[in-house]
């Protein structure tokens, strides 16, 4: 019979991690999470402190309480993950797009994990915060419209009024994270190491 983790690590090694594929390595490792909000969060701690990457992964089997025979598997799977993340967000042309289910899912569940990307993106900046902030007026409307949007009701239901707005609130969500990224990794400020820490 077949290892359940080769199967699953196949499309992962591909260019990028679809929402159904983080879904599944999340099966696999047993992991009850929503994967919009692990990458939202990501992607917040990413934007504070692009240089910690190693400290995620490090304590992301802790974390995620991933059982020992799992850890060699996850441990790759996530670093793979993390750094892919990583070249997302520091690409030139901002390509970036949040980890979201495919345009087929109900939009009220696309809406709810956009909420979930953003709710957590805040967290997962803060989490990285230490002291004085140094950040532009721009950057902190964006965040302060990130906090918004993750706090939006996902009760929306299949009208073409209702996708336009979620396809304008999704570009907003994008060009808000370019903005707080830029403005954070051009601007002096002191980086923590310590995610994850209690």
């Amino acid at each position: 019979m077949p290892d359940h983790n080769d199967k699953i690590s196949k499309p992962i090694l591909g260019d990028n991690m679809t929402f159904e594929m983080l879904e599944d390595l999340f099966h696999s490792l047993e992991i009850n999470l929503n994967p919009s909000a692990l990458h939202g969060f990501l992607c917040g701690r990413l934007s504070w402190n692009a240089k910690d990457i190693e400290t995620l992964v490090q304590k992301s089997a802790e974390f995620f309480a991933i059982s020992d025979e799992k850890i060699d598997f996850a441990d790759s799977t996530l670093r793979d993950f993390y750094n892919d993340t990583l070249v997302d967000l520091e690409d030139s042309e901002f390509l970036f797009q949040p980890l979201l289910p495919d345009d087929d899912v109900p939009i009220n569940i696309r809406l709810g994990s956009l909420a979930h990307w953003c709710s957590n993106f805040v967290s997962g900046f803060a989490d990285g915060v230490s002291g004085q902030i140094n950040i532009s007026e721009d950057g902190k409307e964006a965040l302060s419209d990130l906090s918004f949007i993750g706090q939006v009701s996902d009760s929306a239901d299949e009208k073409e009024e209702n996708e336009r707005e979620y396809s304008d609130v999704l570009e907003h969500v994008r060009l808000a994270v370019q903005v707080i990224f830029s403005d954070i990794n051009t601007i002096d400020n002191d980086f923590l190491d310590n995610s994850f820490d209690e």
